[in-house]
C-alpha cells in the first residue's frame, strides 16, 4: 500500500460568497455612476427639480394625483405678451429642437429650476406637449404643482393647438 496523503480541501464559510457578489455588484454600481454621472452633455441628461416647498403625502406620483388645471392657447397667448407665462416643453429633445413655443423651456435646461423660481409675480407655468403624447402636458404640470411650483397649468390642445391658432415657434 503506497502512502498517500489525501489533500486537505477548505470550504470558504458561507458568508463569504454573498460579500464578494455584493463587492462586485457596488463596484458595478460605482463605475456606472462614473460613466454617466459624469456625462451632462448627453441630451438626455434631465436635470435634477428640487421642490420648493412640501409636498403632500401621496402626491409626486402624478398617476395619483388630481388633475391640473389647464389654460386655453388664447390665454397662454395672452400671458406671453404679458411676460406672464413660463412655457415647459415636455416632448423629448428632438421635437423641441424642431420648433418649440416662444421661450420654452426644454426639461434638459441646466438651469431650470432657477428659471422657473424667477417667475413673475402673476405668472403661470405651462407645460406642453404634442398628439403623439398627448397627455405629457397634463403630466408635466401635475409633477411640477406635486413639487411646490406655481400657479401651473397645462396647455390645452398642446403644441398643435398653438399651431392651429398660427401663434409662432421657435426653433434654436
Amino acid at each position: 500500500m503506497d502512502n498517500f496523503e489525501s489533500p486537505v480541501t477548505r470550504q470558504a464559510p458561507a458568508w463569504q460568497l454573498p460579500l464578494v457578489i455584493g463587492g462586485i455588484v457596488l463596484l458595478a454600481g460605482i463605475l456606472a455612476f462614473v460613466i454617466t454621472g459624469n456625462s451632462a452633455s448627453t441630451p438626455a441628461a434631465v436635470p435634477t427639480v428640487v421642490p420648493t416647498v412640501e409636498t403632500a403625502p401621496g402626491h409626486g406620483d402624478p398617476a395619483n394625483s388630481p388633475p391640473a388645471p389647464t389654460i386655453s392657447v388664447a390665454e397662454a397667448y395672452q400671458r406671453w405678451q404679458a411676460g406672464q407665462v413660463i412655457f415647459v416643453d415636455m416632448r423629448a429633445g428632438e421635437a423641441y429642437q424642431a420648433g418649440h413655443l416662444p421661450g420654452a423651456l426644454s426639461l434638459a435646461t441646466p438651469d431650470l429650476n432657477q428659471r422657473l423660481a424667477a417667475l413673475t409675480p402673476g405668472g403661470i407655468i405651462v407645460t406642453y406637449g404634442d398628439a403623439s403624447r398627448p397627455t405629457a402636458g397634463q403630466r408635466g404640470a401635475q409633477i411640477f404643482r406635486d413639487l411646490g411650483y406655481g400657479p401651473v397649468a397645462a396647455l390645452d390642445g398642446g403644441i398643435e393647438a398653438w399651431q392651429a391658432a398660427n401663434l409662432p415657434l421657435e426653433q434654436p
